[in-house]
């Protein structure tokens, strides 16, 4: 597997970044899909309030709905390897810090938002959330450490061969139940992120490849939008979605670092904070205040939203235990560092008000 992976890119392709550079084409594709499930749940729960949002918003949140997710998995999964020369023990008690607090936390602080009554329904912290992501990135860490010895290749096609077979075996798709189909079926992406790695590291996606890349996402994304859900093919589904999000680092890659790029890369860097934050806010906006439907609402709200997104980021260096668990003494300062790997990116099925199409999109 590796020798095909790593030759995946044509060798005339220029270096991604200088060696020992960061790598902000990761950056600007976290942020870039954070800003699109933001932008995707504002669009739902204002319908939900509101009235209908703006029929642009419309098509962008479902034309978007196969990639949003899938990038961020992709963009987590590529920081895996780097995890793994960590101590088996180390590896698992950050990944815990970092992944399974904030998903609790955050799960039970929207409890008070959408109802305490939820806290007596498993499926609440296993599937209902937008945390989902947080739990699955965990489940997926794991599973790199286990599997360690095998090429995480060949884990992706298991997870495409997995979740293709679920439906020839009759396990059905329950949109209110655990759904490990959408479990394996984001398995894929997180695995083929590791698995790529080494090459986007090193190389640039050329044009040659990113433009036609881009081609594909678009007739995919209007095939969704036509269908109004996430297209659910077997295999192809997948596969699309990786063209496309391999179109998308390219894009990334190439745009000069202007100074809207590098304030979507500085979202990017700190993604696990307006992936968190952005929903209570946005349920709350909407709960307590009466605005009409339309581009203005919707314009108002985002700002308002990413203003928020951008104060609480401001604010991690005396938040931290909002996203990271705490260390002791000895550990202090680490703890911002400590989330870098859980940078989302969004369940098994969608949150309870941000759900409405999208099939095995998370929350995203």
């Amino acid at each position: 597997m590796s020798s095909t992976t790593e030759r995946s890119l044509p060798a005339s392709s220029t270096p991604a970044s200088p060696p020992g550079a960061r790598q902000t084409w990761m950056d600007l594709l976290r942020g870039g899909a954070v800003q699109l499930v933001i932008a995707h749940h504002l669009r739902l729960v204002q319908e939900i309030w509101d009235g209908a949002a703006p029929h642009t918003m419309a098509i962008l949140s479902e034309g978007t709905m196969p990639f949003r997710m899938p990038a961020l998995l992709f963009a987590s999964g590529l920081l895996l390897e780097r995890s793994l020369r960590k101590p088996a023990a180390r590896y698992l008690s950050g990944k815990a810090r970092s992944l399974l607090w904030p998903w609790l936390l955050w799960s039970a602080l929207m409890l008070p938002i959408l109802g305490g009554e939820n806290a007596r329904e498993p499926l609440w912290w296993i599937n209902g959330m937008y945390t989902w992501f947080l739990l699955a990135l965990f489940l997926y860490h794991l599973i790199g450490l286990l599997a360690r010895r095998i090429h995480p290749g060949w884990r992706a096609l298991a997870s495409v061969a997995g979740w293709t077979a679920m439906p020839l075996l009759g396990l059905a798709q329950d949109v209110a139940g655990l759904r490990p189909d959408k479990f394996l079926y984001y398995a894929a992406f997180f695995f083929a992120g590791a698995a790529a790695h080494r090459v986007l590291a090193v190389r640039t996606v050329p044009w040659a490849l990113t433009l036609p890349s881009l081609v594909i996402a678009a007739g995919w994304a209007a095939y969704a939008v036509y269908l109004d859900a996430d297209p659910d093919v077997p295999v192809l589904s997948q596969v699309v979605v990786l063209i496309g999000v391999l179109g998308a680092i390219g894009v990334a890659q190439h745009l000069p670092r202007i100074g809207i790029v590098r304030g979507i890369e500085w979202l990017g860097r700190n993604s696990i904070v307006p992936y968190l934050v952005h929903l209570p806010v946005i349920e709350l906006l909407a709960r307590h205040t009466d605005v009409p439907a339309g581009w203005p609402a919707y314009l108002a709200g985002f700002t308002i939203v990413i203003a928020i997104c951008v104060l609480a980021i401001r604010l991690r260096p005396v938040t931290s235990f909002l996203y990271v668990f705490p260390r002791g003494r000895r550990g202090s300062g680490a703890g911002a560092a400590g989330s870098s790997s859980a940078t989302v990116a969004a369940p098994v099925t969608e949150p309870v008000t941000a759900s409405a199409g999208e099939r095995r999109s998370p929350v995203g």
